[in-house]
């Protein structure tokens, strides 16, 4: 009987003994609580801060920009852009160069030949004929209309046909001069040319080819499309509610995804129209280098920077993310604590913060923070 009355005693005991330990416990966790919520601290030596690099120290006051994002391509102006269409009706009988080709102004890209072609150079011929006859014919009919040898009438009448055929004479010259024979050449040598060539009005890279031999081709059809890419600049996409946000001269910074290359420039030139189905307007920026090797066409992401403020800062290397929430570590005397911060606008490796009260003497770590999270 003795025996049990020493156990049910240990018994009671114990858990007395349990429920002081866990009233400690919670009131050890209020008051962590109530201190802001900081982990234990992580104590570094001396020769471990150095050898991993960790820098001390306090935000700094510095210029934080704010920027409009969006996102755009790479373009070249409508004058650097060429279309290449047949002035007549005929058939393709060479074509020379293929898509992506680059290609010299004055190169041939085609030639073609049809009967009217043809039927044109021998008007032209015929009334070139003619108004040499009514052209003599005229001066010789003035003369006699002088010395009274020859009725006014007929020269009237020698006068007004001579006048008919060289409207005719000049618009047909007109019409073969504009699809690309040589008139004069036509004239002197009384040589009638099969075909015509289409050259290349401007050098640059054929991004279109639309046509094969035998193809029977219209004015109204797009043979080839030429683009000069002298002169490349980014046309990027603004949402209606930031365009208030934008002046010419702000300075652009553009990435191309999946490159680490950026690109730099200023807005040129704002579009004042939105297109109302993306709630968009186009923003014309010039660059400060042209870029190498990269296609009209290529899509970026741009910021546009809008305005800066002064602002409490700290290196991107001093900041630990995790689960959305950012974190610095401060040193006090029992190591490096934990503590979150409410951070801001970033710009150039630079995070505005704006929760971080120190105390007098108190530094954080400016560079490291990584490595101090990986001992906890």
């Amino acid at each position: 009987m003795k025996y049990i009355r020493i156990i049910v005693f240990a018994l009671f005991l114990s858990l007395a003994l349990g429920a002081c330990r866990q009233q400690a416990g919670e009131a050890d966790a209020e008051q962590a609580a109530a201190e802001g919520g900081e982990e234990a601290a992580v104590y570094l030596s001396p020769e471990q801060m150095d050898l991993s690099g960790i820098v001390l120290g306090q935000p700094a006051v510095r210029e934080i920009a704010s920027y409009v994002e969006c996102s755009g391509v790479i373009d070249v102006p409508p004058s650097n852009i060429r279309s290449v269409h047949s002035p007549v009706t005929g058939f393709v009988q060479q074509v020379k160069h293929l898509p992506g080709e680059f290609v010299r102004r004055g190169d041939q890209l085609a030639s073609i030949a049809h009967p009217e072609l043809v039927r044109q150079q021998r008007s032209f011929l015929e009334s070139a004929g003619r108004i040499a006859f009514l052209k003599a014919d005229l001066e010789r009919k003035k003369e006699l209309a002088e010395v009274d040898a020859a009725s006014k009438r007929a020269y009237e009448q020698a006068r007004a046909d001579y006048a008919v055929e060289e409207a005719h004479y000049n618009g047909l010259k007109a019409e073969l001069e504009l699809i690309g024979i040589n008139t004069q050449g036509l004239e002197e040598t009384r040589q009638v040319q099969q075909s015509i060539r289409l050259y290349t009005p401007v050098s640059g890279y054929l991004t279109q080819v639309n046509v094969n031999p035998g193809k029977l081709v219209e004015p109204n059809m797009l043979l080839f499309e030429i683009i000069d890419n002298s002169h490349l600049h980014l046309e990027v996409e603004v949402f209606a509610k930031d365009l208030g946000k934008l002046r010419k001269g702000q300075k652009v910074i553009a990435t191309i995804p999946g490159t680490d290359e950026e690109l730099h420039g200023e807005v040129h030139l704002i579009n004042k129209a939105i297109d109302l189905e993306k709630k968009t307007a186009n923003v014309h920026v010039h660059l400060d280098e042209e870029p190498q090797d990269l296609a009209i066409g290529t899509f970026l992401y741009a910021r546009i920077r809008t305005d800066s403020r002064q602002v409490s800062a700290v290196p991107e290397e001093a900041l630990v993310r995790s689960g959305g929430r950012s974190y610095v570590f401060i040193k006090d005397a029992q190591g490096f604590r934990k503590t979150e911060v409410e951070t801001g606008q970033a710009d150039e490796g630079f995070v505005e913060i704006k929760t971080l009260n120190l105390r007098e003497g108190q530094q954080i770590a400016l560079k490291g923070a990584y490595y101090i999270n990986g001992t906890e």
